[in-house]
């Protein structure tokens, strides 16, 4: 069994983590043949259904939001469409367990802090761009990216939290607040 995450196209479906052993259960998730499409940057194979493009399955939102973080040129690389599973990568080219830190990331309740670093500086800077939700707050820094003045930098932060934590300011979820 390989623990894997199925990404559903549609927003108001939750991620979850499952236990794939074979790959019937893996064309079970995406609805179809598999697909395999290497990341990797996270040490992860995204699955997707061959036939979407065919199909005109809907845009994966939340994995394009994953694979446009962890990949140096987003634009270069397929649109993913329709449910995904997630596994990571063996050494043989088999499947093996997604990696724990995007389980973290997934499933935890964490912090996403959008971070900056200006051209010619070496220090990382807070935004007040914080996010529960790591598809959001990927998408914000991605869509940021393309703002920036050249050869200013941008990453993904996250830091985990308890529930009712005061560092868990609501207000700043989602926030557009200048910085």
């Amino acid at each position: 069994m390989v623990k894997s995450i199925v990404i559903p196209h549609d927003p108001s479906r939750s991620p979850r983590l499952r236990h794939l052993a074979t790959a019937s259960e893996f064309q079970a998730a995406v609805d179809g043949w598999l697909e395999p499409i290497e990341m990797p940057a996270l040490n992860v194979t995204v699955y997707v259904n061959e036939a979407a493009r065919r199909e005109q399955q809907p845009i994966n939102c939340r994995a394009m939001a994953i694979w446009w973080l962890h990949t140096a040129n987003p634009m270069q690389h397929p649109i993913i469409l329709g449910d995904v599973v997630l596994t990571g990568i063996a050494e043989d080219g088999g499947g093996t367990d997604v990696p724990d830190d995007l389980v973290q990331d997934i499933f935890d309740a964490r912090e996403f802090v959008v971070q900056i670093r200006p051209p010619k500086d070496t220090v990382w800077y807070d935004t007040f761009a914080r996010f529960a939700d790591v598809f959001d707050a990927a998408t914000w820094c991605m869509l940021l990216t393309y703002t920036l003045h050249p050869g200013s930098s941008i990453r993904l932060c996250s830091r985990e939290v308890t529930v009712g934590s005061e560092s868990f300011d609501d207000s700043f979820r989602g926030s557009d607040a200048p910085w």
